[in-house]
């Protein structure tokens, strides 16, 4: 606030004039050092004293900031001084003191020089003390003019701190006004874009529909902006959808959208027009000559394959990415308007597609033709046939599906599409894309079924194995380099699953259908112990060889079945055949319980029969034998449960309401009867039923061995010895002439001496 030298002022000192003269001015009429007798003079010269306190020069600055050291009171001051008098008295010689005093007071009395030295004093003390008093006084006026100017700061910043609420006061104002400003500018400009924004889809519709119904508008498919064109269209229409209270929205939205069945017509034509001149140009060279099969797949599918390239990048990118897929299942958006109008371009474009494939099957089924007769052929020959013929519809299906996938792969025809129906047609493409691949697979099933519906069953046993050998086993292992690919794997699957495992299992219930009108003769039922062959010996023909080793089964060659009843030859035979095989395909349990079933109940008439001409005992074991051969069969082969699911009507609900009304005594009243009627109590209940072939045939095999353990048991408790022991060789010779399994014979040995 002010200048350094303000600060550094201090008024000089005062001159020794100043002190001397302000000494008179305060000089006591009396001395305070007075005796009061008076009759005591300080001895001696003043002149020490003098000299003592003589004063220095005056003073050149200001003083030191430190206080000088003063007597605690003026009587300790005079003893002092006293003190110093008397011995500077003692040590000084009398006549030097007096000559000194001489000199310099003269003749002036003592106690005149004392009272001048005692103001003298006094004047000196209190030099020191006025000046320190005038610092105070310079410093109290300084810290008066802070004070003063410290106040008049503090009311200018209370000054200007009003000043500053004012400012702020309007300033907040100013910031409101222009805040409120800014905001209408954001919503005038939002309102701006927003109008800008909505007016874009209004403006698009003129331009449009120019091009669209321009001359040569169908060129528009193979432009770079034609896709860019229908997703725009999309985008119209939605947005017309979502603003149904915008002007003339609906009048804009069917223009939009007769724009886009236009626009989509144009690739419908497009694509339709590109099969059909492609087609056409395949049937007529078909027509014209013959061509060997590389000319063949050549015209079916080369020619075809180069559709999607000539008509430029867009047909394909339409027909293969998910960007025009609409009505997914997963996607959760509400169903737009023209979702129909794509769909039925994808239904068109699949029907011009399927056309234009028509003309492959008339051509599978001419090479089928030139590859076997029509006729029977020998076994050799069929499996050569079966083997071309297969490869040849397989290689022909694969190259259907390799097309499918170049055509539409990922696009929206191979997307699944639930639940959606158009106009009674379920979008169903991929499904009817495959059918069609797969349809040559019907073709191979008519031209194979008169070789296996006439033919031994060992040809589709053939065909079936060699296929689950060659396409499917060979997948789950590692395959050689000449093994089939995945897509004729799957293929050959659906070949086995639809056609040939049905077809097999109708042939071999049809052949358990013979089980049951085989008629025996008389040399079959001959089986009285004493006509029944040695173990191990074998039933010849009349050509001398047996039907095993015509058949040249292995199962049948053994002695056990050499010597079975024709129906358990058959019935053996047909159980490993259909067994057999290297992938695990499902087994039918009705086929399986045809034949147990059949053969169990041909074995029960042939026993009946046997019973009536002969004994019980050549029944039982006849019995025996065949049905232990069957049940040994089921547990080496390990063939699966011989199980059908039967639905059959249960009548008991019946029986027990006429008994119920039999025990009221109502049985005879026709009213009685509404009641059961309307609960439906007088109905038969149908009743699901598991019929367990095997099992029926481990009853009656129980039945017997428990008939004949009971005979040979009574035969055997004879008391006598010799008659026990001769019943006991009879048997033992009868076991071994019938079973030639020794542990069978152990096993009725055992039964029989149970209970011994």
């Amino acid at each position: 606030m002010y200048e350094d030298s303000w600060y550094a002022f201090v008024p000089d000192s005062h001159k020794k004039d100043d002190v001397s003269a302000q000494g008179i001015k305060h000089r006591r009429k009396e001395s305070l050092l007075k005796q009061t007798n008076g009759g005591s003079q300080i001895p001696g010269s003043s002149d020490p004293i003098m000299e003592l306190f003589e004063e220095t020069s005056g003073l050149k600055g200001p003083p030191q900031a430190t206080l000088a050291r003063r007597a605690k009171s003026y009587s300790d001051f005079y003893d002092v001084a006293m003190d110093y008098l008397k011995k500077e008295a003692r040590h000084s010689k009398p006549e030097d003191f007096l000559e000194t005093f001489d000199s310099k007071t003269g003749k002036v009395h003592f106690a005149l020089q004392f009272e001048e030295l005692e103001d003298d004093l006094l004047d000196a003390s209190q030099e020191e003390y006025q000046l320190y008093r005038d610092q105070l006084g310079l410093s109290e006026r300084h810290l008066d003019s802070l004070l003063s100017d410290t106040t008049s700061a503090l009311n200018l910043l209370a000054g200007l701190s009003e000043s500053f609420k004012t400012v702020e006061s309007e300033t907040t104002a100013f910031q409101a006004q222009c805040e409120d400003l800014l905001a209408d500018q954001k919503r005038i400009r939002d309102l701006a874009d927003e109008v800008g924004t909505d007016l874009q889809y209004y403006a698009y519709l003129e331009p449009l529909t120019r091009r669209l119904n321009a001359p040569g508008a169908g060129r528009l498919v193979r432009s770079d902006d034609f896709l860019d064109m229908l997703l725009n269209l999309n985008t119209c229409i939605d947005f017309m959808d979502q603003h149904p209270n915008y002007r003339d929205s609906t009048v804009y939205k069917t223009r939009y959208t007769t724009l886009l069945e236009r626009a989509l017509n144009l690739i419908q034509m497009d694509f339709a027009s590109a099969l059909k001149e492609v087609s056409d140009d395949v049937a007529k060279q078909l027509r014209l000559k013959v061509h060997n099969e590389t000319s063949e797949y050549v015209l079916l599918y080369g020619k075809f394959e180069k559709i999607l390239e000539d008509r430029g990048p867009q047909l394909k990118r339409f027909l293969q990415y998910q960007e025009f897929a609409f009505g997914r299942e997963q996607d959760t958006k509400e169903r737009r308007s023209y979702v129909q109008h794509y769909h039925n371009l994808y239904n068109d474009i699949l029907q011009a597609y399927l056309k234009s494939r028509e003309q492959v099957p008339p051509v599978v089924l001419k090479n089928l033709r030139k590859l076997g007769p029509a006729d029977s052929i020998p076994e050799g020959d069929f499996e050569a046939l079966a083997r071309r013929s297969v490869q040849y519809v397989l290689d022909t299906c694969h190259n259907e599906q390799t097309l499918m996938f170049k055509f539409f792969h990922d696009g929206p025809l191979l997307t699944e599409y639930h639940g959606m129906v158009f106009w009674n047609k379920t979008a169903n493409y991929a499904e009817r894309l495959h059918d069609n691949a797969l349809s040559h697979l019907v073709t191979l099933n008519t031209f194979l079924t008169p070789y296996l519906s006439h033919g031994d069953l060992q040809r589709i046993c053939y065909l079936v194995n060699w296929l689950e050998t060659t396409y499917i086993s060979s997948g789950d292992e590692e395959s050689d380099a000449d093994q089939p690919a995945d897509g004729r794997r799957w293929i050959a699957q659906v070949l086995l699953s639809k056609y040939l495992w049905p077809t097999m299992d109708l042939l071999f219930i049809k052949a358990a259908g013979e089980i049951e009108q085989f008629k025996p003769s008389q040399e079959d039922l001959r089986f009285a112990t004493k006509y029944i062959p040695l173990a191990g010996e074998r039933k010849k023909s009349s050509t001398g060889q047996t039907a095993a080793e015509k058949s040249g089964d292995p199962d049948l060659q053994a002695p056990t079945a050499l010597n079975a009843y024709p129906t358990v030859q058959t019935a053996v035979k047909l159980l490993v055949m259909y067994n057999e095989g290297s992938y695990d395909r499902p087994r039918s349990g009705d086929v399986l319980y045809d034949i147990v079933h059949q053969t169990t109940e041909s074995l029960q008439k042939a026993a009946t029969v046997i019973k009536r001409n002969g004994v019980i005992m050549d029944a039982q074991l006849f019995l025996i034998k065949n049905l232990m051969l069957i049940e040994n069969l089921f547990m080496t082969h390990e063939i699966p449960d011989s199980v059908r699911q039967s639905a059959e009507f249960d009548f008991t609900p019946i029986w027990e309401t006429i008994q119920e009304l039999q025990n009221r005594r109502q049985l005879f009243n026709p009213l009685a009867y509404i009641r059961p009627l309307v609960k439906g109590e007088l109905l038969p209940a149908v009743v699901d039923r598991v019929l367990d072939a095997r099992k029926e045939l481990e009853k009656v095999l129980v039945q017997q061995i428990t008939a004949f353990t009971k005979t040979w048991q009574a035969r055997l408790a004879e008391k006598d010895d010799q008659k026990r022991k001769g019943v006991a060789k009879d048997l033992d010779a009868m076991l071994n002439k019938v079973f030639d399994d020794e542990t069978t014979r152990a096993a009725l040995w055992k039964m029989i001496r149970a209970e011994e």
